[in-house]
């Protein structure tokens, strides 16, 4: 007995998988351009593919159509994969997928016209079984912050990978004729499985998408543009935070104001491109020479601000040296630019009446000292109690 109609349900998943092809393409690829997004787009694709073959080989008797759905079948298994292992940044080699579709597709046609027909419906089973098993794989092992994301997506392959293994075990030792092959595994069955997997993957994708995009907007809320490093604002807000949370614990805290040497001239000399570039390099430069817990961030033009953990003011002083150091020694610079200096002030925040505003302000004099001495230099300034820091 044929559980499901297999005509109808072809027809069906060709129509669903079009339908879902155009809407994600345009609702979500198209506005991200994230690679797990274009692959799963390609997936989608060869299952429409697959559908439109099976039905030509249903209804117009080609002997061709069945071994070419069988190939983009397996190609459409291996880009839900490949989707997958771009979730984590891995790498991924496109040939591999090539290889195992041109396999099941030649494989289903040298035993199609012979007594082991079915062995092309076992190799297709065992590839595309074996490819949603990987990527349900890939989803459990990176369990990140956006597992709630992808959890459904995990399930649904992990489910749909079992399935597909257990009719390849069950074709091969019971054959096409027996009633579990006609039934449960039967290839109704199979194409409504390929469906829930549909549904759920393009609903995973989407959310993931969403948050994805979501976050580069929160990125871009709080990130200048063009240093990629803290805005003013965000600056402020992490810096008054973590200047409380320091004085609470007894951590000593350095605040140090920094402002590139005679940047004018560079603007007025090789334009403002040039200047946008300098101003990359020092954000480059101080992202080199401090640690991934310290704050930095563009303060206004072309100063900035710095919040070092658990340093004193000499260390201070010694941490601007390096920034200057690797500034030095930057390559990206426009050509024919000077490779600039920078001047910083230094305050100990030592005091604990003083607060992050009064702790700037102090660092912007000693800022200012340190270019009247010459520029190029780093000059310590006073706490607000009126003792210079050491």
């Amino acid at each position: 007995m044929v559980l499901l109609d297999r005509s109808t349900l072809m027809v069906v998943f060709a129509v669903m998988t079009l339908t879902m092809l155009v809407l994600f393409y345009f609702d979500t690829y198209r506005q991200s351009r994230a690679p797990f997004a274009g692959w799963w787009c390609g997936a989608v694709a060869s299952f429409f593919l697959a559908a439109t073959f099976y039905f030509m080989g249903e209804v117009q008797s080609a002997t061709w159509a069945p071994s070419a759905g069988n190939g983009v079948m397996v190609l459409g298994s291996g880009c839900v994969w490949a989707g997958t292992r771009s979730l984590a940044g891995r790498r991924i080699r496109p040939w591999l997928l090539g290889v195992a579709a041109t396999a099941a597709v030649a494989i289903d046609a040298a035993v199609r016209s012979t007594d082991n027909a079915r062995m092309g419906s076992i190799a297709l089973l065992a590839m595309m079984g074996a490819a949603i098993g990987l990527a349900s794989l890939e989803l459990w092992r990176e369990r990140a912050d956006s597992w709630h994301l992808v959890r459904s997506l995990a399930v649904a392959t992990a489910g749909c990978a079992a399935y597909y293994l257990s009719r390849t075990v069950g074709l091969a030792v019971l054959g096409p004729e027996d009633p579990l092959s006609q039934g449960p595994f039967g290839t109704g069955v199979t194409l409504l499985m390929a469906m829930v997997l549909l549904v759920v993957v393009s609903s995973s994708i989407t959310s993931l998408n969403y948050a994805r995009r979501t976050e580069d907007l929160q990125e871009m809320a709080y990130r200048d543009g063009l240093t990629g490093l803290l805005n003013r604002v965000e600056f402020t807000y992490q810096a008054q935070r973590r200047l409380r949370a320091n004085l609470a614990a007894g951590v000593n805290t350095v605040i140090v104001m920094a402002d590139l040497d005679r940047f004018k001239a560079i603007n007025d000399r090789f334009g403002h491109d040039a200047g946008d570039g300098v101003m990359r390099a020092f954000a480059d430069a101080c992202r080199s020479a401090v640690r991934d817990a310290d704050l930095v961030g563009r303060y206004g033009g072309e100063e900035f601000a710095l919040l070092l953990d658990g340093v004193d003011a000499e260390e201070g002083v010694r941490i601007a040296g390096r920034i200057n150091a690797s500034l030095a020694e930057h390559s990206s610079l426009p050509a024919g630019v000077d490779v600039p200096t920078a001047s910083f002030g230094v305050v100990d925040a030592r005091d604990r009446h003083a607060g992050l505003q009064r702790l700037l302000r102090e660092a912007d004099r000693a800022l200012y000292n340190a270019k009247a001495d010459g520029r190029n230099r780093a000059a310590v300034g006073f706490t607000a109690a009126g003792t210079q820091t050491s």
